[in-house]
């Protein structure tokens, strides 16, 4: 099994388990576009940050951050999608846990209570751990993995979020 359908099926599998997704996941097209721009972002901000490592590595609590950078972001993304704006980001929280979240207040307070991100974190952790040598084995750089795991994890958290908006009454087509 091709590596990026292995952590698709992890996280997602995880997300199951835990209730995160019920059914399909949502495709919204501003999104996907979205999701593409903020992904060559982090590259180019994850490659910057390594570059003033000393060994070039992530900290787990580095990695942890980029899932909730990446779920803060992903849930501000659906309500600027649905209110009809621009969707802006920027660095602020990616590497330290104090992300910035830009939203509607019980959208917000919503996500106080949703372990989504550590627990999708949780899941890639494993199975990092379980695939230690796989890409030094395999001349994978290991932000690949990681990313693959942080596309994932966008994806079910802009679903998450449609669901938990058409809960509030908001419509979605």
């Amino acid at each position: 099994m091709e590596l990026s359908q292995q952590i698709a099926g992890i996280m997602i599998a995880r997300a199951k388990e835990d209730g995160y997704v019920t059914g399909p996941l949502a495709v919204i097209e501003q999104l996907a576009d979205w999701e593409k721009n903020i992904f060559l972002f982090m590259f180019k901000e994850v490659e910057k940050y390594l570059s003033y490592q000393k060994e070039r590595i992530l900290s787990a609590d580095e990695i942890v951050s980029l899932f909730t950078y990446i779920f803060a972001k992903a849930g501000e993304a659906v309500t600027t999608w649905y209110n009809g704006q621009e969707f802006t980001f920027d660095a602020h929280g990616m590497f330290d846990g104090k992300v910035p979240m830009y939203n509607d207040e019980r959208l917000l307070q919503y996500f106080k209570t949703v372990n989504l991100p550590a627990d999708l974190a949780d899941a890639f952790g494993k199975w990092s751990s379980q695939n230690a040598g796989l890409c030094a084995e395999n001349n994978i750089d290991p932000i690949l993995p990681l990313f693959e795991a942080l596309k994932w994890t966008w994806r079910i958290t802009v679903n998450h979020t449609i669901e938990y908006l058409e809960q509030l009454g908001f419509k979605f087509e």
